[in-house]
């Protein structure tokens, strides 16, 4: 893989081309093109962040019509369906279709979070061209409204934007430990990782141990034990705890 210099206005950006058939040599080589650029980008609120990230990366996005409703999607004058501006997905699970539903969601959600305020920082970015892709690690440092009961916290997030041929964003995924997320918002996360550190890995890896020295590894015995193991802890409840409180 070798660097080529690519032109930029203000940061410094790498090209790299990469032959994935490299050792076929008879038939026409597949050519990646990859671009990674840097950048120094500190916004706080995400509706600032966003509009700095696409203009660092030489892309525009479509702004929301005043008189849509936020709940309907409909041109009632054309009869058509409107083309939402971007199409935002949380981990494949939560999708919303414009801009300004993006930016009233995380708004809410912050202060229903206890989240006072929100820094949003990025250092890098890697660009596919040919896919029309860019994609980033957004740090993110939560400031929660009781610190004193809410600790603040940082976090990190994985973004994948896409553009037409207009370099107009279309869709944006974003990715994350969601679970993980709300644990930093009750607080537990600190408490969650000493547990998981310290009491479950430990039992996890003398059962895989045990497991071993059975012989029977296979998928259909560790689904079995899946089964077993809670009828197990039902039966000595039930035979020991249960039968001793009656009279």
């Amino acid at each position: 893989m070798a660097p080529r210099d690519s032109p930029s206005k203000s940061n410094l950006v790498r090209s790299y081309e990469s032959n994935d058939e490299r050792a076929s040599s008879t038939s026409s080589s597949s050519t990646r093109l990859v671009e990674v650029g840097q950048c120094a980008i500190q916004e706080v609120g995400l509706e600032n962040f966003i509009r700095r990230i696409i203009k660092e990366l030489n892309l525009t996005m479509k702004e929301d019509d005043d008189d849509d409703d936020d709940n309907d999607d409909v041109d009632h004058e054309n009869g058509q369906s409107r083309t939402p501006s971007v199409v935002f997905n949380l981990n494949h699970m939560g999708i919303l279709h414009g801009w300004k539903k993006v930016f009233e969601v995380e708004r809410v959600y912050s202060t229903c979070l206890g989240i006072s305020k929100r820094l949003y920082q990025c250092h890098g970015y890697t660009r596919e061209p040919l896919e029309r892709r860019t994609y980033f690690i957004l740090e993110e440092f939560n400031q929660r409204m009781y610190p004193w009961i809410l600790p603040d916290f940082s976090y990190y997030v994985m973004v994948f934007c896409y553009y037409d041929t207009n370099h107009v964003v279309t869709k944006v995924e974003v990715q994350y430990d969601q679970m993980r997320f709300f644990l930093h918002c009750l607080g537990l996360a600190q408490l969650h990782s000493w547990c998981i550190a310290h009491i479950m890995t430990p039992c996890a890896y003398l059962w895989m141990r045990l497991y071993r020295a059975t012989g029977l590894i296979h998928p259909l015995t560790f689904l079995a034990q899946l089964f077993l193991f809670p009828y197990a802890i039902y039966y000595c409840y039930y035979n020991f705890f249960d039968a001793s409180e009656t009279p």
